[in-house]
């Protein structure tokens, strides 16, 4: 018989390893939030001509990457991250960092209209991607794992209530959160597709984008997923085996959970 002490020694220790581990999810959402609260403090100061915040600035570095960390984050979510309202704000500001650093510089071109202001934002947001590029792809792979983590809250909430799923209302928030969930994560990745990105900035949206293929893939209706599939073909060298792994989930056919909406 194992002794009394012995027993209640080892419920101590699992208690002990239980509540370190809630501690450790609740830390990595404190760090998110911490560097997150310095990094849009940062951005909301930066100007567009004398340059964003990179992570070449020592400064930058350790709060870029945390804030881009999503498996970190989202591996074992601490508990504000069960709020869809939180979690979509979290992603809609990570986003918005993206976008800023995508369309910096775009105010200059307000005295161009047409085909000629069309041209210089393509040629602005070339000149940001050789600028900004390491930024734009951490961001981006952090929404793809943002709203990976949507789509499983979504999930999680269509299947606690089924009775509301199953009301019009209900079907056709699920409707529009699948398609615009599968549109978002099919741009995302055609985006990588573009010639403007170095082989390093690929590999990091593309490695977010491998890790939730399944779950996106799945939400797709099958010309989406056939275009998507398509636009894939000239996207190759050095980024296997994530593009595989896109590339299969891809070539599935089946639909479940949300995408029957």
């Amino acid at each position: 018989m194992i002794p009394v002490a012995i027993l209640r020694a080892v419920r101590l220790l699992c208690l002990g390893t239980a509540f370190a581990a809630s501690a450790a999810h609740a830390d990595n959402y404190t760090d998110f939030v911490q560097a997150n609260d310095r990094y849009a403090v940062l951005m909301l100061h930066a100007k567009p001509e004398q340059g964003l915040p990179q992570r070449s600035d020592p400064a930058v570095a350790p709060l870029l990457a945390i804030v881009t960390d999503g498996p970190r984050l989202f591996a074992q979510p601490a508990a504000p991250l069960a709020s869809m309202q939180t979690s979509i704000g979290i992603c809609t500001q990570v986003a918005d960092y993206a976008r800023y650093y995508q369309q910096a510089g775009f105010a200059g071109l307000s005295s161009l209209s047409g085909p000629a202001l069309q041209q210089a934002q393509r040629a602005q947001v070339e000149q940001n991607l050789a600028r900004y590029g390491d930024e734009m792809s951490a961001l981006f792979g952090f929404v793809i794992d943002c709203n990976a983590h949507l789509i499983t809250l979504m999930d999680s909430e269509r299947q606690a209530k089924p009775e509301e799923a199953a009301t019009g209302a209900g079907k056709a928030r699920l409707h529009d959160f699948s398609v615009n969930s599968a549109r978002a994560y099919a741009g995302l990745v055609q985006f990588v597709a573009m010639p403007y990105w170095k082989v390093t900035q690929k590999k990091t949206m593309l490695d977010a984008a491998a890790r939730h293929a399944a779950v996106n893939a799945a939400m797709m209706k099958p010309e989406l997923r056939q275009a998507l599939l398509a636009s894939l073909a000239e996207t190759g060298a050095g980024l296997d085996p994530s593009l595989a792994t896109i590339r299969q989930a891809l070539a599935v056919t089946g639909c479940t959970g949300l995408c029957e909406y």
